[in-house]
């Protein structure tokens, strides 16, 4: 199965953040900017939502699989154990 590159941001973001959880929001600005910047403010309002739900996604998929907490609580992730594996394996290993 192939990683999504949204997927690898933010693992590669989380394990930068080690031991701090990082809200739904910050999260979807950190991956990166809107792909629409000349949209008018409820285009680009819809588009952030959408980025979000597409985070959302991932996050919820990264979650099943292990390799973050999700808290539905307060949409914040924090990485797993096995997450920073997953993302620093060489390190870790040598």
């Amino acid at each position: 199965m192939e990683t999504s590159p949204i997927t690898l941001k933010i693992l590669e973001i989380l394990s930068a953040r080690y031991g701090m959880s990082c809200p739904l929001e910050e999260l979807s600005e950190l991956i990166g900017p809107a792909t629409n910047s000349s949209s008018a403010s409820q285009s680009s309002t819809a588009s952030e939502k959408e980025k979000q739900a597409v985070v959302l996604e991932n996050l919820l998929l990264l979650h099943d699989q292990g390799f973050i907490f999700l808290d539905s609580g307060t949409d914040t992730s924090v990485i797993t154990i096995k997450g920073l594996l997953k993302m620093h394996n060489r390190i870790l290993c040598n």
